[in-house]
């Protein structure tokens, strides 16, 4: 009987033949295979044989990672060894390109500097002898060590391939005086510490190409055992090449701290502070705007005529000492708002609107604005009605608004005391409701108040041709039918509204309810 076709195709191999067939690739794909592999995993290969003795340091990117785990009586001499292999992968390469270097260090204790910093040393001659495009380091200290300064080489600031740079220091380093990075296009600065006024802004002016910048700073006051205390007031981040800036501040500011951006190209500035800040933002082409955490001013030099979204949760009323200081900082919030009236999204937090009670009663018109998102803050000391008050003006000067999300609804946030139906409409009047096209609660917990309000936008939502509620993964809508049904009982003013019940990441796939909802599978 003949074998069948595919049984043709396989030969048997002999029990002797002991043939290396892998071996036998190409470089081109060992290395493929290879760069699968974090670099120590890799080097592991070489005891394979001498085929694979130095093919680990050809890998087109270095890994570097040092963890100490467990007893760390033997780490110094753990780490001199990791130092020694490292300086070996970069060290080999002979001039051979290398696409990304990372080097990963957690627990770093003092006794590493020494060994760290020829590391250091033998990454900036990498950069300009093997056109290195991508160079990480991270550096976490462990919690049992003093803080102390690590020399950067200046090598690492002056080179002509490098695009992305991420730096992660835990411990304390300076901007070199020379820097040159004409390629750069990402800059990532993690746990940076002023050390002066003109430390970041020397930076960006050796990066003409630069357009992304994330900077997250610490206390800004920098001090060591060879230098004095300085003490840094001014932040200034100019950079016409600039489009996107991330500025976050790790440690509170207790004193006033003033942070300038200026850049004509800059299209997205997201900024999460924290204590006595000053803003000034220059940047007439901004598209997207985040603000967030304690300031105490935000001031927008140019009408910013292309915003597209703003997201505001800043608490400009933090630690107000007085009234005379409480009508300032309404009138400054007041003010940056009105220079959002060109935004198309708007996300609000409350803190804002409290600010926005004591100033001006009457906003200015957002005449583009289609998407609002209310961030609530529960907080007992400020009456709901001055909220609803707020709003209502908000609503009122929003003659296009289209989409409304509440991220939550608490259970006191149209009041308690009174009547669901007077209170809506107060702070939501029916002409502002029957221009809504698409209302949505993104943390819907099934309470009496939140039926209410439903009921409320269905009956009465003219125009309304989605009402999308969503609920926590372990709230799951098919837990509770009883709610599913009494939401898709309510009175619809609009024939066309589609409800949409979601849970956090995904839909509902229950066939009985996506069939009522008409929900695609």
């Amino acid at each position: 009987m003949a074998d069948p076709p595919e049984k043709k195709m396989l030969k048997r191999i002999p029990d002797g033949d002991n043939i290396d067939r892998l071996s036998a690739l190409p470089n081109c794909v060992l290395l493929r295979i290879l760069s699968r592999f974090r670099t120590k995993d890799a080097a592991a290969t070489s005891v394979l044989c001498t085929r694979w003795r130095d093919l680990f340091v050809s890998l087109p990117d270095v890994y570097l990672s040092f963890r100490v785990d467990g007893d760390a009586s033997d780490r110094d001499r753990m780490f001199s060894d990791f130092v020694d292999f490292a300086n070996r992968v970069i060290r080999q390469r002979n001039k051979a390109s290398i696409g990304k270097i990372e080097v990963d260090v957690m627990h770093f204790v003092k006794s590493y500097r020494l060994a760290f910093e020829s590391l250091l040393i033998s990454a900036a001659a990498a950069l300009s002898s093997c056109n290195v495009q991508q160079l990480h380091l991270s550096v976490r200290m462990d919690k049992t060590t003093e803080r102390f300064s690590i020399p950067i080489p200046p090598g690492i600031f002056s080179s002509k391939t490098l695009v992305s740079l991420s730096v992660t220091f835990e411990v304390d380093w300076n901007v070199p005086d020379f820097v040159w990075l004409p390629n750069l296009k990402n800059l990532y600065l993690f746990e940076f510490r002023l050390v002066d006024e003109d430390s970041i802004q020397r930076l960006l002016q050796g990066c003409p190409l630069l357009e992304q910048l994330m900077l997250f700073v610490q206390p800004f006051s920098y001090e060591s055992e060879s230098e004095e205390r300085i003490e840094v007031e001014v932040l200034h981040i100019s950079s016409p090449s600039l489009k996107s800036l991330l500025l976050c501040w790790n440690a509170k500011v207790e004193l006033e701290f003033t942070v300038v951006v200026q850049s004509e190209n800059l299209e997205s500035l997201f900024c999460s502070l924290q204590g006595q800040h000053k803003v000034t933002i220059d940047a007439p082409n901004l598209k997207s705007l985040t603000v967030e955490g304690h300031v105490l001013e935000v001031h927008i030099n140019q009408s910013l005529v292309s915003i597209d979204k703003a997201v505001v949760q800043a608490e400009f009323l933090h630690n107000v000492t007085n009234h005379s200081d409480l009508f300032l900082r309404s009138q400054r919030a007041f003010k940056f708002l009105s220079g959002l009236v060109n935004v198309k999204s708007l996300n609000l937090s409350e803190n804002i609107l409290k600010a926005l009670y004591f100033s001006q009663p009457a906003l200015p018109t957002f005449r583009n604005l289609i998407k609002l998102e209310l961030i609530p803050v529960y907080c007992y000391s400020f009456p709901r009605s001055c909220i609803l008050q707020v709003l209502s003006n908000l609503f009122e000067s929003s003659p296009k608004l289209e989409v409304l999300i509440f991220s939550e609804v608490f259970k006191n946030y149209f009041g308690e005391d009174e009547e669901f139906g007077s209170v809506f409409l107060q702070a939501l009047p029916l002409t502002f409701i029957e221009h809504l096209k698409v209302i949505e609660m993104t943390n819907f917990r099934g309470e009496e108040h939140e039926f209410k309000l439903i009921e409320y936008f269905l009956k009465n939502g003219k125009s309304l041709k989605k009402m999308a509620l969503e609920r926590e993964a372990r709230e799951d809508w098919k837990c509770v039918p009883e709610d599913c049904e009494r939401i898709l009982a309510f009175k619809k003013c609009s024939d066309d509204c589609q409800i949409v019940l979601k849970k956090k990441w995904d839909h509902i796939t229950c066939p009985k309810f996506r069939q009522l909802l008409k929900l695609s599978p």
